[in-house]
């Protein structure tokens, strides 16, 4: 699978994404199946987030792809807008996907200019 490099991160990422947010909807036998064919067919970036399910699909993936570790690019998002927030949410997240890292970690939804200020001001969401 053709892949390309993210900005100027060094991250080499397939151009077809995984998204973590219908593994909700499915059994962890079909999660694991799905995300292990992605693997296996050079697929290499899973992008999930706390929200999904209150954490089940960072669950499932965790259970089905954490012994590939090194195979992926792994995102998470957080919904949490103050530092000690968001770092109990990685925390929580390192804690469901099996892992002692993630790759990238996004600010999950932002909507208003209020929020946008409570996550860059000092002790926001940012700093974590």
């Amino acid at each position: 699978m053709q892949k390309r490099t993210l900005g100027r991160t060094g991250l080499e990422l397939s151009l077809l994404g995984f998204g973590g947010f219908h593994l909700v909807e499915v059994t962890r036998g079909e999660a694991s199946w799905l995300l292990n064919t992605y693997l296996d067919r050079g697929g290499n970036y899973i992008e999930t987030a706390a929200q999904y399910g209150d954490g089940i699909s960072e669950r499932k993936i965790g259970e089905a792809v954490s012994h590939r570790r090194s195979e992926f690019v792994l995102a998470t998002k957080t919904g949490k807008r103050t530092r000690a927030e968001a770092l109990a949410s990685l925390e929580r997240s390192l804690a469901n996907l099996r892992t002692d890292h993630v790759d990238l970690f996004f600010m999950h939804e932002p909507q208003t200019v209020a929020e946008a200020r409570a996550i860059l001001a000092p002790g926001g969401a940012m700093e974590a």
